[in-house]
């Protein structure tokens, strides 16, 4: 397995002062300013060596939250001056000066996860080194929002469907009765239900088997003598067996308290199935756009693990999740927005995939 090291070179972020870096310096490794003054004494000085990639990239983002700058590089190559020489992590002295180890700690956390997402560099390096498991928490996090505002509009579409559009059509429904999976109506058969903004038909009732499936009329919803059918898409119907029912009767009264009780209790069970469903979902598209930001890193000859690369991939997601939710908020609708935001995740994953090479350098 490839090994790397940390050079320091004495070069500090811009804008950064010596002494503000070093007294951070000092506080991160808990030893004095003069100790730490030795690094920037004799440059080039190897941190420390013999890392696997992550533990040097996790290092990395330590060393250099303090202003300084440092350079990640194969093992195979030899530095003049070795200060903090560490072997797999471990720490010695060296001419009589304290050696300390870089902690490794993680830089930001879930607060600052979605607003950093949409430009900084340095928080999708720090997620490259730190965030395995806490993106897919930070991912779970965007998607309870999302699924929150999409039963926020959902309970918004049903509450103007039961003022405006279904008294009109429970209007029109007559008596039903079934019984042992028979239906019986008390109205002239076929019987048309319609739409009444529209003119269209919704529904029909036909016991009599004058129609008896939907390729034979334009409806939504055909009741039989026996069987329900529903119109799901123009290639799709779905047909339902009443025989299992002994008997229900329907009626004005029943449908308005079915879609009351609808409209009180479907938030509460579509939400969990909501909310499961799209973090599945979100989950595998995290994984196949780390496959691609393996690819992206490739173009950079930049060694970027899978863990890593969906991490920032999640990261990239983030935006779009977040964009999608407000226009879902709003009652916006964008012409070809499946398309923008595939574009737009890509954007920001190769700003990630960027960030984090540059990162390494």
């Amino acid at each position: 397995m490839q090994r790397y090291r940390l050079i320091f070179d004495g070069h500090l972020q811009p804008q950064a002062s010596r002494e503000e870096v070093q007294r951070q310096l000092a506080d991160l490794f808990q030893v004095s300013p003069d100790q730490v003054e030795t690094l920037f004494s004799k440059p080039p000085v190897v941190l420390k060596e013999d890392l696997d990639y992550d533990t040097a990239l996790k290092d990395k983002a330590s060393f250099e939250a303090t202003g300084a700058l440092c350079r990640l590089e194969a093992q195979s190559t030899t530095s003049r001056n070795t200060l903090w020489g560490a072997k797999k992590g471990a720490t010695r002295q060296t001419d009589g000066e304290k050696t300390v180890r870089a902690s490794g700690e993680r830089q930001f956390d879930l607060r600052h996860s979605c607003i950093l997402a949409f430009f900084s560099p340095a928080f999708y390096a720090d997620v490259a080194a730190h965030w395995r498991g806490l993106a897919f928490v930070h991912l779970l996090l965007v998607l309870l929002v999302s699924a929150a505002v999409y039963m926020t509009h959902f309970r918004t579409l049903v509450s103007v469907f039961m003022k405006e559009e279904a008294p009109p059509i429970i209007a029109q429904i007559p008596e039903i009765l079934i019984q042992n999976g028979n239906v019986r109506v008390d109205v002239v058969e076929p019987y048309t239900i319609y739409q009444p903004d529209s003119g269209k038909v919704f529904a029909v009732i036909d016991t009599t088997g004058e129609i008896s499936s939907l390729r034979q009329t334009d409806a939504v919803l055909l009741l039989t003598g026996s069987r329900l059918s529903a119109r799901l898409s123009s290639s799709d119907i779905r047909v339902l067996d009443l025989s299992p029912i002994e008997s229900l009767q329907i009626n004005q009264t029943v449908v308005t308290q079915w879609l009351e009780d609808a409209q009180k209790w479907f938030p509460f069970i579509l939400f969990p199935l909501t909310l499961g469903f799209s973090f599945i979902f979100r989950s595998i598209q995290a994984l196949l756009y780390g496959a691609i930001g393996m690819g992206l890193a490739s173009m950079h000859r930049f060694p970027l693990p899978f863990g890593a690369a969906v991490s920032i991939a999640i990261m990239a997601m983030t935006p779009v999740l977040l964009i999608d939710a407000l226009l879902v908020l709003l009652d916006i609708y964008l012409p070809l927005w499946g398309i923008g935001g595939f574009i737009l995740a890509m954007g920001f994953l190769w700003h990630g995939v960027r960030s984090v090479a540059r990162a390494s350098r």
